[in-house]
Order: structure tokens, then C-alpha cells, then sequence
């Protein structure tokens, strides 16, 4: 585009006198012709419309070119604007659908939660209340202390589920570690029913983030449920342990068992919560239910 411009002055100061004889004090160039024979001054007047030609020739294909640019610079602004409202229709888009997925991913919190709290709370108050039944004709007393107790557990699970709603931790987590906190929730079973828990934690070295701290917790406690619950069982193993690369829990009870396992709300659950932590769940029917959960390791001991 420069080098048209360029061409274009030059040739206009080499064929327009007027331009010419303001920048060098000369003769114009008929004067000089009028010398020349009829065929030279032919040929030279030639030349030079050639060159005036030329010029504007050249001249034209600079504006031409110009006009080209311009229009390919307005197409290229209305693909990129395009491509922007194009960008824009899907982010509003996946804003939407991410804001849905946001309230499902909630729907199911609230409900896992309600589900672990109402659902562990209530088995354990069914096993109480069938004991009371059994001891209120032989000891009174005993059902009545029985019954002390199994109050006592319906007040927390009304916190419990009054946490949850407000998106607070378990009641057995609040300001306790992983260990502690399943101490409690474990005698706390223990007491309004016949299920006895043997905890073994080795994971004294390993600190958990709150959310893994309660998606583990969660996890034992559904377990507990389903092996009172499904199992009847009146024992069960509950062993946590670290490999190189992966964090181990093993629970085994003595239940019944079942020849084919189905995926019931509390099972698919469980699976959804392993899934956070990118982790696996199996579960066995063998002498009684077994259940495997394997979180891999993020660093070392230490779990930050």
C-alpha cells in the first residue's frame, strides 16, 4: 500500500508541470518539445500521457486496494462479533446448566443427609424400643432407663437433621476429630440397640479435610445402619488403615448376608460419596456383609 502511494506522487510529480515547477524553477515542457522535430515531440508528448495515465492507473489501484482492506477488516469484526455472541448464547447456557447441576448436587446433599441422619437415628430407636418391649414386663426399671437413653438419641438426630439443613457438619464431627467423632457416633448406636462395634483406627498420622472427614464419616454410618437394619447383625468389624498409595476401610459384620446385592437409595449413595474422594466401593456377601472402600492417596501422610 506504501509503495502504490509512493509510485503515484512519484509519477505525479514527473508528469503534472505544475506540481514540478513549484518544487524546481524550469521551463515548462512544451517549450522544450517546441525544439524537437514533428516525430520526437510525437513521441514525448506520448510518453508523457503515458506517465499521467499511469499515474492515475496507479492511483486507482491504491483506492482499490484500500477499499479491499477495509472490507476484509469489516468482515473479519463481524465474525469475531459473531463468534462473541456465539460465546456469549453459550455461556449463559452453561451458567444455566450449571446453576441446575448446583441445585441437583444440593437436592442430593440435603437428601443424603437426611436420609444418613433419620435413617441411622430411626434403626437404632427401632432396636430400642423392640428391647423395651422385651425387658418392660421383666424390668421396668431398665426399660425405663432404656427409654432415657432413646430420648436422648431423638433430641440429637432433631439437631442433626436441624445441621444438615443448614448445611452444617454431622453432630458427632462438631468440633471433634474423625476418630472421636465415630467413638461417639458408635456408643451412641451402641446404647438404643444390640449391634456391637469394634473400631480399629490407624489413622492417627492422617488428617482429613472436613468435606473427606465427612464423607467417611457418612459412609460408616450408613454401613452401621444397613447391618442392623438389613442384616440383623450383632457385630461388626470396622478397620481403617493406609497402603503406600491408598487409604483402606474394611467393615465386616455377621448378618445374614444376601445371595444377590441390590443397589438400593443408601448403596447408590454410598457409591456417589466414594466418587468424591475418587475412590472405589465394593461390597461382599460373604460370612455376613463386607464392605471395602479404597481413597487413593493425594501426597503423603499428610492428607491436606
Amino acid at each position: 500500500m506504501a509503495l502504490l502511494l509512493l509510485m503515484a506522487f512519484g509519477l505525479l510529480l514527473i508528469s503534472d508541470f505544475n506540481i514540478l515547477s513549484n518544487i524546481i524553477h524550469m521551463p515548462s515542457i512544451e517549450s522544450y518539445l517546441s525544439f524537437y522535430p514533428n516525430s520526437s515531440r510525437t513521441f514525448m508528448l506520448f510518453a508523457k500521457n503515458i506517465l499521467a495515465s499511469l499515474n492515475v492507473v496507479v492511483f486507482i489501484l491504491y483506492l482499490i486496494c484500500q477499499v479491499l482492506v477495509q472490507q476484509e477488516e469489516t468482515k473479519k469484526i463481524s465474525k469475531e462479533l459473531q463468534l462473541a455472541s456465539k460465546v456469549n448464547d453459550e455461556l449463559k447456557t452453561y451458567s444455566a446448566l450449571s446453576e441446575k447441576m448446583a441445585e441437583d448436587k444440593e437436592r442430593k446433599r440435603i437428601s443424603r443427609e437426611i436420609h444418613d441422619t433419620l435413617g441411622h437415628a430411626l434403626t437404632g430407636i427401632s432396636a430400642g424400643i423392640d428391647a423395651c418391649i422385651a425387658l418392660i414386663d421383666i424390668d421396668p426399671q431398665k426399660s425405663k432407663e432404656q427409654l432415657l437413653v432413646i430420648s436422648n438419641v431423638v433430641r440429637k438426630s432433631i439437631k442433626d437433621v436441624r445441621r444438615s439443613l443448614y448445611k452444617l457438619r454431622p453432630g458427632a464431627l462438631d468440633q471433634r476429630t474423625l476418630k472421636d467423632g465415630l467413638i461417639k457416633m458408635i456408643e451412641e448406636f451402641q446404647s438404643v440397640s444390640h449391634l456391637n462395634v469394634d473400631l480399629y483406627y490407624e489413622w492417627e498420622n492422617v488428617d482429613f479435610e472436613n468435606t473427606k472427614e465427612d464423607i467417611i464419616f457418612r459412609i460408616i454410618q450408613e454401613t452401621m445402619t444397613n447391618a442392623l437394619r438389613h442384616g440383623h447383625a450383632s457385630h461388626i468389624e470396622i478397620h481403617l488403615f493406609d497402603e503406600e498409595e491408598k487409604y483402606m476401610i474394611i467393615m465386616q459384620d455377621n448378618g445374614s448376608g444376601c445371595k444377590e446385592i441390590h443397589y438400593g437409595y443408601g448403596l447408590k449413595q454410598m457409591h456417589e460419596r466414594v466418587a468424591i474422594l475418587n475412590g472405589t466401593i465394593h461390597f461382599y456377601s460373604e460370612e455376613g456383609f463386607r464392605t471395602v472402600v479404597e481413597i487413593p492417596k493425594i501426597g503423603g501422610k499428610k492428607d491436606d
